[in-house]
């Protein structure tokens, strides 16, 4: 697969701990080979000095860092290598030992003149050392799955969105057409609704109006944008919840209320976009996350002949003010809502091959029978794909596309 670049990272100044960073590698370095060789090994570590075997590994990660940064970023705390140093007596030089232990003082000093000590430091190198940061990230989704989930009251092993924008039967607009799917859904709490899918559209009379798949915009059924044939059995009882331009599908409360292993629905909206796009770029879709999920994949479908120049873009941003209009941000522009987290997206293979999906066997299957449902053809799309591991709840994610040589 072709990966296609997200927003680009904001240029960042060099971080604090940069000449602390150098200065304790160029120190470590020697006394770790005068103790654990030439590689160092950790075992050599063990056996020799007496250092546990954590630490010894850690120790050992940290020398094989490709840059100094990356060096500070997986090298032990101030404590950690003072019990190194205390251990070396008598098997390495003094020398070593303590220009080694003046350069960990620097480092415990850089430590202390920050807010949120080691926190704080690897935030900051992460602004230099995409590395740096996605380990980091990884780590705070992972635990932010668990606590929203137990806070929330439910979650999910999967959720998808398969989003295709198709000439539309008006003509000089698109439309779209939207599949959304949760695998394995788990409520821990019953007493409470669970919102499965937002949608909003224009109340203006010629703008966008949502439908279902046969384009009946009068459909108020849930029933009518259940993919029965994508769900599991028996079909889960949604309530269709319209506030203003927005309608909202809730899976009802009660303890007696059985929880669907996959939920698939699936709607169309009409005259979404123009197709002449002046602009450099167009926001398709901004999404909400309400389920707390193991994985997240979002994907977009483009049908062929249409925008050939459009390429995805995704961005995350803090949600505006409650009650205020939306506000579409420009795709890779600094804004004061923006939230840097990470994500790729891969070009798929065309037509149908690019519904499979690891995560839920019958993805393509499904897929393919919404589109027969919308009469559209399953093998006349391009298609992208961005996969998020414990993605972030309550954070908007701006799907757009960006126009090349505008």
């Amino acid at each position: 697969m072709q990966t296609v670049p997200t927003d680009p990272e904001l240029e960042a100044p060099a971080p604090p701990g940069a000449a602390v960073a150098r200065e304790l590698r160029a120190r470590l370095a020697p006394l770790l080979r005068a103790l654990a060789g030439e590689p160092p090994r950790p075992v050599r570590l063990t056996r020799g000095v007496g250092v546990d075997k954590s630490l010894a590994s850690r120790l050992v990660q940290a020398t094989r860092a490709e840059s100094d940064l990356e060096f500070l970023h997986k090298v032990p705390s101030p404590t950690g290598l003072r019990i190194l140093l205390d251990k070396a007596q008598g098997h390495a030089a003094p020398r070593l030992l303590r220009d080694a232990a003046a350069a960990v003082q620097r480092f415990e000093v850089l430590l202390d003149s920050l807010p949120g000590g080691r926190q704080a430091l690897d935030a900051q190198l992460g602004e230099r050392a995409g590395g740096i940061r996605e380990r980091r990230e990884q780590t705070a989704r992972q635990a932010s799955f668990k606590a929203q989930s137990f806070l929330f009251g439910h979650y999910c092993q999967a959720l998808t969105t398969a989003l295709f924008v198709l000439p539309s039967h008006q003509r000089g607009h698109v439309d779209v057409i939207e599949v959304h799917r949760r695998i394995g859904l788990q409520r821990l709490v019953s007493s409470l609704p669970l919102p499965l899918l937002s949608v909003h559209t224009d109340a203006a009379r010629h703008g966008p109006r949502m439908a279902d798949l046969s384009g009946n915009t009068r459909a108020h059924d849930a029933a009518d944008f259940l993919i029965s044939e994508a769900c599991s059995q028996p079909l889960p009882e949604l309530q269709v919840v319209r506030e203003g331009a927005g309608t909202t599908f809730v899976l009802k409360p009660g303890a007696g209320v059985p929880m669907p292993a996959r939920v698939t629905t699936a709607l169309r909206v009409q005259r979404a976009y123009r197709v002449p796009q002046p602009a450099r770029h167009i926001v398709l879709r901004t999404y909400m996350l309400h389920t707390p999920c193991q994985s997240l994949v979002r994907d977009v479908f483009i049908a062929d002949g249409l925008w050939p120049d459009a390429s995805p873009r995704v961005g995350f941003y803090l949600p505006g003010p409650s009650g205020t209009p939306p506000v579409l941000i420009e795709p890779g522009e600094p804004h004061l809502r923006r939230v840097n987290l990470t994500a790729r997206i891969e070009q798929l293979p065309p037509g149908a091959a690019g519904f499979e999906l690891e995560e839920a066997a019958d993805q393509g299957q499904a897929l393919a029978q919404v589109l027969a449902r919308a009469g559209a053809d399953a093998a006349a799309f391009r298609g992208w794909r961005c996969r998020i591991a414990h993605p972030v709840p309550l954070i908007e994610m701006q799907l757009a596309l960006r126009f090349a040589g505008r």
